[in-house]
């Protein structure tokens, strides 16, 4: 006999094998890839958060967002 999942738990499975195809889809690009899947990942959670009523998480991706931004515009890099 097989149980109904509840959909909460369902939702959150379903989330987390698109989340792995992403992955592996993003992976077989390469770098790029691996760089926009980290985006996804970080996009999602900024999301999830402000549903929950906490805009922290989108200014502190902002802020790394940028941060990362001026030190490659400047050349600071390697």
């Amino acid at each position: 006999m097989t149980q109904a999942i509840e959909p909460q738990r369902r939702s959150a499975a379903n989330q987390l094998r698109h989340l792995q195809e992403r992955q592996q889809a993003h992976a077989a690009r390469g770098p790029k890839g691996v760089a926009a899947a980290w985006y996804d990942r970080a996009r999602s959670l900024a999301a999830k958060q402000e549903k929950q009523g906490n805009e922290d998480a989108w200014n502190d991706l902002a802020a790394a967002l940028q941060n990362w931004c001026s030190r490659w515009d400047q050349g600071d890099a390697p």
